[in-house]
């Protein structure tokens, strides 16, 4: 527990920046912080039973060690009300070794000095097993939602968890190809072709690639993992929505055979938007071609039926039936009939021969590609953003207790493998929840399982391609239609939720962007719904939440007097407003009110009763009591700046600035900074602006419960706040008033004592009822 002063403290102490003693204390209180962290962080790296949670327990980010300095810091703090003197820097980057930093900066050293054989066994099956889903559904991405090559897709499942092996924090979790990210490359990429038939939808790709994976290492060296928790859950559920109908629309047009009309439209006719898409299929829904419908709608029926059955023998205990690959058994068997049948000569589009021949290595930001990345940046960042969001809800759900995500690391790792693959002509790959829990469930331990699948992807790519020459394109986009079913299901659930909570401002961020998205692009959908998010963050930080302060009668208790009925307490009616003159009148009644509390207590008074009580609070005449229970930024400064003023003048923050200005004049204003716990230099001028109005208006200024650090106290005196305070000092303390560093006081009472001494004057009976106080306590 931090040592702090007692309240009879000698009020004439020395600067806490300059005194030689209070250094030495910090330095104790550097020691027992420590002491205290690493007891905590040493009991978070004993061994677990399951080794994914063995091996990254290590794992922690660096921010994580601050928050448990910052919560040991505020429980000894919140234990006394006397002051401290905390020191700046707990955290000293020097005590780690060598060896803890490589841990931090490259995760896999966490796992890999204790892999094992049987951890290999259990990863091997995994990544096998989940190849097996994941090869036709990157193909599938590839072909049908981002308009590029199979081999795009198939590259990428190599590509991605090889590089997140090596530096991802999550270990179960599987970095390859996703639908939301491979819609908006899609789209993209289906616009500038449209319109620039000659460039190649491989550099593109490389522009997009490259350019998302250089915005998210750059966000991960500048610590930028905080941004996963800014914008609402209702914008992601609004752009996971957006793409499942934008991809069961896009399968659609596919499954109906209809892409070569869409691909023969003149250029003058813009159809890019899932509204746009919409109108074809109506207006053109009767050139449909018979035997593409038939095999496609028949693919999508039967994928439907096997998960169906899939999920009911995993309800009646069947665990072997998890493991069944319903959409390489409909891909397998269609192209198995494809061949047999010849499909393609019934008109139905098949995917041809696939070849890596003559494939390269292309290094980005080189080149004809640059020309891109400026008119391709915003795709780029919506797929960074979007990615991050997916992978970052991916892999707080398969953490445990033992084994947090990193934001910063996480940023870093995607950063690298969007760099990875653009090189070799990929698609952007991001962690993504659905195989990730198919990877828990198959027994895989740590990131090993992702090496293993690609291993898997690599080989089918090398032998097996010209096994897939007859695979149905209408097949793949049925897969594509299943997995965009399975994007919306959450939506009804996330209405229905907030509708029930009255949670109008995420229904209309959750609308406003599936609108945006539907009507126009994705892009600016996600544009629209994260500037609307933006904005209620900022809104919400630049409120000040200072309070008025009134003291319950028969107590020393002061709560917040401003209130509505809607934030009044249930078992409270309105509380009554008295306005006493003085020390006096509060000193006498809260002795009555101990007195009845304590030595004569109504046994006949039960909770019944209590809940009927009406308090009453009481403001002293000519003061306010002003509360700022948080810290002061250039955000909020100027927000309670005005507050202040309408509160001087109506009596409330609340009040609308056309109402009737109450008629009493403020004497005397005392600020309770018991939750102001920093002041940035921006709000110090702007407090230092509103202490020096008072002052030239004759209104006394008192500063109380202080919440006391170096820098803190250093900033209020650099402002020239403190000087400006000491104005307002009474020439004695032999009134009991509690100053444990002057000119602030420890209580908002002893403020107001001081307030009664320079209206009353030495020569007043302030004294006589000063001395029939009761002991401190620690109240306010």
């Amino acid at each position: 527990m931090l040592s702090s002063s007692t309240p009879n403290q000698d009020s004439s102490l020395p600067s806490l920046t300059r005194s030689p003693q209070l250094r030495a204390a910090s330095s104790l209180t550097y020691q027992s912080l420590d002491g205290k962290i690493g007891k905590k962080q040493t009991k978070e790296l004993e061994p677990v039973s399951s080794l994914s949670d063995h091996l990254y327990g290590a794992i922690r980010d660096e921010e994580d060690a601050d928050s448990v300095q910052s919560s040991t810091l505020q429980d000894s703090v919140n234990t006394t009300n006397s002051f401290t003197n905390i020191p700046h820097n707990l955290n000293d980057p020097n005590e780690l070794s060598l060896k803890q930093r490589l841990r931090y900066y490259v995760p896999c050293c966490n796992w890999m000095d204790s892999y094992s054989f049987d951890y290999l066994m259990h990863d091997l099956i995994a990544g096998v097993s989940l190849a097996s889903y994941q090869i036709p559904l990157s193909m599938s991405f590839a072909t049908a939602v981002a308009h590029v090559q199979p081999i795009c897709g198939l590259l990428g499942l190599v590509v991605a968890p090889t590089i997140y092996m090596f530096l991802g924090t999550v270990p179960q979790l599987i970095v390859g190809p996703e639908a939301a990210v491979s819609m908006i490359v899609g789209q993209c990429i289906e616009k500038t072709v449209k319109h620039n038939p000659d460039v190649s939808p491989i550099d593109l790709l490389i522009v997009l690639s490259s350019c998302s994976g250089a915005i998210l290492l750059a966000f991960g060296l500048l610590r930028f993992g905080f941004i996963d928790n800014i914008l609402c859950g209702s914008l992601l559920k609004a752009f996971i929505t957006a793409i499942g109908l934008t991809m069961m629309i896009n399968s659609s047009i596919s499954i109906l055979g209809l892409e070569g009309v869409l691909n023969n439209l003149p250029s003058s006719i813009h159809v890019h938007s899932p509204y746009q898409k919409v109108i074809f299929l109506l207006e053109y829904f009767s050139k449909y071609n018979k035997a593409t419908t038939i095999i496609g709608t028949s693919s999508f029926l039967i994928i439907l039926l096997l998960k169906s059955l899939k999920r009911l023998c995993v309800r009646h205990k069947v665990p072997l039936a998890s493991f069944f690959p319903e959409i390489l058994v409909v891909v397998v068997f269609a192209t198995v009939l494809s061949a047999l049948f010849d499909f393609k000569s019934h008109g139905i589009s098949v995917l041809g021969k696939i070849t890596i021949k003559g494939f390269k290595l292309k290094v980005p930001f080189t080149g004809a590609t640059r020309l891109w990345y400026g008119e391709l940046f915003p795709a780029s960042f919506v797929c960074a953003i979007l990615g991050f969001f997916e992978t970052s809800t991916a892999g707080k759900s398969l953490s445990s207790s033992h084994m947090s995500m990193s934001s910063n690391r996480e940023l870093v790792a995607l950063g690298a493998v969007g760099l990875s693959v653009s090189m070799f002509g990929a698609l952007p790959s991001f962690g993504g929840y659905a195989r990730s829990k198919l990877n828990a469930m198959n027994g895989a331990y740590t990131p090993a399982s992702g090496l293993f699948m690609g291993i898997t992807t690599l080989l089918v790519t090398l032998y097996l391609l010209d096994y897939i020459y007859y695979l149905p394109i209408c097949v793949l986009n049925a897969v594509i239609a299943i997995v965009g079913m399975s994007l919306l299901q959450e939506s009804p659930k996330e209405v229905k939720f907030h509708l029930r909570t009255r949670g109008y401002n995420e229904l209309f961020t959750f609308f406003i962007t599936l609108a945006a998205s539907f009507f126009y692009s994705i892009e600016m959908g996600v544009a629209i719904g994260s500037f609307y998010s933006l904005m209620r963050v900022v809104r919400h930080s630049t409120q000040s939440r200072i309070q008025i302060m009134a003291r319950i009668a028969g107590t020393d208790t002061f709560v917040n007097s401003d209130f509505t009925d809607s934030q009044q307490p249930l078992h409270f009616m309105l509380p009554k407003r008295v306005v006493v003159k003085g020390y006096k009148e509060f000193r006498h009644q809260s002795m009555i009110g101990k007195r009845v509390a304590v030595g004569n207590p109504d046994p006949t008074f039960t909770s019944d009763d209590q809940t009927k009580l009406v308090p009453e609070l009481e403001d002293r005449e000519g003061c306010l009591i002003i509360k700022i229970p948080e810290p002061l930024t250039f955000t909020n400064a100027s927000d309670m700046k005005s507050r202040l003023k309408r509160i001087e003048l109506y009596g409330s923050a609340k009040a609308h600035p056309g109402s009737t200005q109450k008629k009493s004049k403020v004497r005397h204003i005392v600020f309770d900074l018991n939750g102001m716990t920093s002041l940035d230099s921006s709000a110090a001028q702007i407090l230092a602006d509103i202490v020096q109005s008072y002052k030239n208006r004759g209104i006394s200024v008192f500063f109380c419960r202080l919440f006391r650090n170096r820098t803190l106290l250093g900033r209020l005196e650099d402002a020239g706040i403190q000087a400006m305070l000491e104005d307002f000092q009474i020439p004695t303390s032999d009134y009991n008033i509690s100053q444990t560093y002057k000119p602030y006081y420890d209580r908002i009472l002893d403020a107001l004592k001081a307030i009664d001494y320079m209206e009353c004057g030495p020569d007043s009976d302030v004294a006589s009822y000063v001395s029939s106080m009761m002991p401190y306590d620690g109240s306010v």
